[in-house]
């Protein structure tokens, strides 16, 4: 995003600290005499998005410390109290500043939609900026009401350093004021195409997340039934428009993310993290938080501090297979070893993990290795994070059609669009499943270079393994695709002898449709679904989300600290994870957040929530 003049009045927040508001600025702007012009409009409205980027929300803390759920633990051994242990405070830093943040957002949207009719414009273009106000408005607040139930709710600019003392409204209002909010918005933005980049919202982004919103009504808390005819009509627009669609390769998905590449398709909004003039604008962590740990070099540095439990790993069809004398788990479900890391870097060189170590793979949704920003920065990352893709409205039309016919053959056809995608089902060819060992050969001093050719595909990787001269094991490290032959096994090196046949995994003849009894009623239909959100959207913030409005989040997480317990062993990675007590601390007041000190302070209306 562009550098941002903030108007006094939008920076001004719901709870200012006291220090802050004694400050008396000598060269500030009212709103009077700014909103003249559309750049200045355009200026503002970046000013709204602004927020989605910060580190104390999609920069990090939304996607990493605030949705630990049963397919991830936080693995630094230095951290004994904090969000995402589920032993923090009130006072809690990263819950004080999304709080903040979210607040800042609205009040920037606030100042926006009282001034906009004023700008001199061409009314479509401000129709489409008012639009965008409305619907971030209310998507901050969709945010808020999700994580901390009855909130403040202004729908005017801040215009008083002394108006703190806010009621809170019951959460069942704010839902329908996002829906108004949203419906308004989604008849006043533009269409998906306007723009060349995933970062503004269009009316495909409104519907698909009134879908989401929709379905949160109809779950706990609100538990109004009704909100599912909604969920599936928003979208249904999104399905029927049709100028969505999957993109035929899952891992390809967020590698274009990774490469700020855009597939406005498949992937519908993003936030946004570039680089401007060799500087970090944007506070965005993907890929550095997270991924593959990795020195800076020739990655690009990660601290790969979110870790998958066994919990998650086993949701995924695994097979347990002996190759080359070394005991793997493989999986015909390409999205397990693109979301779990099948390989860690060692030496500069990419290594697999055997079947034991499964507590040691980290969420490797996006990879450093295929960021091509030059330096890659150690602490930030140009990555964007996804806040809606295709596949997603897909389960959700599934789901609300489900809940409202039961199990209907366009729903299952929905979800069996997913999960072909994940099966490998849409690229046209195999890809590579192990390589058989057929000779090792002698006189191999170093790891010789094993590379995969002909076949009529591309893209798989993978790596020798030398013992006493000889080789032992050579690992897939991808398993490329497209192949519709036998490839050739080429090793070249210091050595002679050695020989190896690759052994495609035959994805074209899987049949990865849904099979009885996940079709045969609303029951088994649903836990499929809810399986399949799993399996699919795994790491993209909204795990939390979907098992509290499912009522499954204390149930779940107290299975996967059962589970933890039983699988840990002595190895660094499962001790994190037994040492996080993951599930253990969590009860009935984690499905809400602690209303922050800093609020309860200022706010003399402030009620804090239960447990808290």
């Amino acid at each position: 995003m562009k550098k941002i003049f903030y108007l006094l009045i939008s920076m001004s927040l719901l709870t200012s600290c006291k220090k802050f508001l004694e400050v008396i600025p000598t060269n500030s702007i009212s709103p009077q005499g700014y909103f003249k012009t559309e750049e200045e409009a355009e200026i503002a409205l970046a000013g709204v998005y602004d927020v989605l980027g910060k580190s104390g929300t999609y920069g990090r803390t939304l996607y990493f410390e605030m949705d630990v759920a049963d397919d991830s633990f936080v693995a630094l051994s230095t951290w004994t109290q904090d969000l995402s242990l589920f032993n923090y405070n009130p006072s809690d830093t990263k819950v004080t500043d999304l709080w903040i943040y979210m607040y800042t957002g609205i009040n920037r949207a606030n100042t926006l939609l009282d001034n906009i009719a004023r700008v001199q414009m061409d009314p479509v273009k401000r129709d489409a900026i008012e639009g965008q106000a409305l619907f971030l408005r209310a998507y901050y607040y969709f945010l808020l009401t999700n994580y901390w139930g009855n909130i403040p709710m202004r729908l005017q600019a801040t215009n008083s350093v002394t108006d703190n003392d806010l009621p809170f409204t019951p959460y069942k209002d704010v839902y329908h004021q996002i829906v108004s909010d949203m419906e308004k918005a989604a008849d006043k933005v533009y269409s998906i195409g306007k723009y060349a980049n995933a970062g503004r919202v269009t009316k495909e982004v409104v519907w698909g997340i009134l879908a989401r919103v929709n379905l949160k009504m109809a779950g706990a808390p609100l538990r109004d039934k009704s909100r599912y005819a909604e969920a599936k009509k928003w979208a249904e627009k999104v399905i029927t428009g049709g100028k969505n669609s999957l993109n035929t390769d899952y891992r390809q998905v967020f590698i274009n993310m990774c490469k700020g590449s855009y597939d406005l398709k498949e992937s519908m909004w993003e936030v946004e993290f570039k680089r401007y003039n060799g500087t970090q604008n944007e506070e965005g962590s993907l890929g550095s938080i997270n991924g593959i740990a990795a020195a800076a070099k020739p990655w690009g540095y990660s601290y790969g501090a979110k870790h998958t439990t066994k919990y998650y790993f086993d949701l995924f069809e695994n097979t347990s297979q002996t190759i080359n004398g070394v005991a793997h788990i493989l999986s015909p479900d390409m999205r397990r070893d693109w979301s779990i890391s099948p390989y860690y870097y060692s030496d500069n060189l990419k290594a697999t993990y055997n079947a034991t170590q499964i507590y040691n793979r980290m969420d490797a949704k996006w990879r450093r290795e295929y960021e091509p920003t030059d330096p890659k920065f150690n602490g930030s990352t140009t990555i964007n994070f996804p806040l809606l893709r295709y596949a997603d409205v897909l389960l959700m039309y599934a789901e609300a059609d489900n809940e409202i016919n039961g199990p209907q053959a366009v729903a299952i056809e929905y979800v069996n669009q997913v999960r072909r995608r994940a099966y490998g089902k849409l690229l046209a060819g195999n890809g590579v499943k192990y390589i058989q060992i057929d000779n090792g050969g002698t006189g191999f001093t170093e790891e010789p270079t094993a590379t995969v050719v002909g076949g009529g595909g591309f893209g798989a990787e993978a790596r020798a393994i030398v013992s006493q001269g000889k080789i032992t094991n050579i690992m897939i490290l991808n398993s490329g695709s497209g192949y519709t032959s036998q490839p050739t096994v080429v090793i070249s090196g210091v050595g002679t002898g050695a020989s190896a046949t690759a052994v495609l995994d035959n994805r074209m003849t899987i049949n990865a449709d849904l099979k009885s009894p996940a079709t045969d009623d609303v029951i088994y239909f649903r836990e499929a679904i809810k399986k399949e959100r799993g399996l699919e959207l795994g790491y993209e913030g909204l795990r939390r989300f979907d098992l509290i409005r499912w009522n499954d989040y204390i149930t779940v997480m107290k299975q996967v600290a059962t589970n933890i317990k039983s699988t840990t062993t002595t190895s660094p990675a499962s001790t994190y994870a037994y040492a996080a007590r993951h599930g253990d601390n969590v009860s009935a007041r984690d499905t809400l957040l602690a209303i922050p000190s800093r609020e309860i302070e200022m706010n003399r209306k402030a009620k804090q929530n239960n447990g808290w």
